[in-house]
């Protein structure tokens, strides 16, 4: 290795040193004020811990409830509206039909995908 080259190694190996303390020290202290805020949320008892996926669990279940009786007001709305539609506004119309082809356009993207990126049919 030729003396500049060598040179330009070395200052830069040097470089690299000093910037990778620099990032190890931030990173600890970022990581230190990070659990600091957020001590809270750390389980102290492990025990804890094989509880948590059934509470996750079991309570997005009990919103389901909410959720169905949301479902059904729409739909109820979407009914209403749809029965009427004779008198939807242009605007009303352009919109549901730019709806409806995005959720076909996504549709055949989907089967695009499960048929393995292939037009022809599924590879069995």
């Amino acid at each position: 290795m030729s003396g500049a080259l060598r040179s330009m190694v070395k200052s830069t190996r040097s470089l690299a040193e000093v910037a990778s303390k620099t990032v190890c020290s931030n990173a600890q202290s970022q990581y230190k004020k990070v659990m600091e805020a957020n001590a809270k949320y750390v389980l102290e008892d492990k025990s804890k811990l094989v509880d948590m996926p059934k509470q996750y669990i079991f309570t997005h279940l009990a919103e389901l409830p909410a959720n169905w009786a949301k479902a059904t007001r729409e739909w109820q709305l979407t009914k209403a509206q749809l029965s009427g539609w004779r008198e939807l506004s242009s605007n009303e119309a352009a919109t549901g039909l730019l709806f409806a082809g995005e959720v076909f356009a996504w549709f055949c993207v989907g089967e695009y995908i499960g048929r393995g990126f292939s037009l022809t049919g599924y590879d069995y």
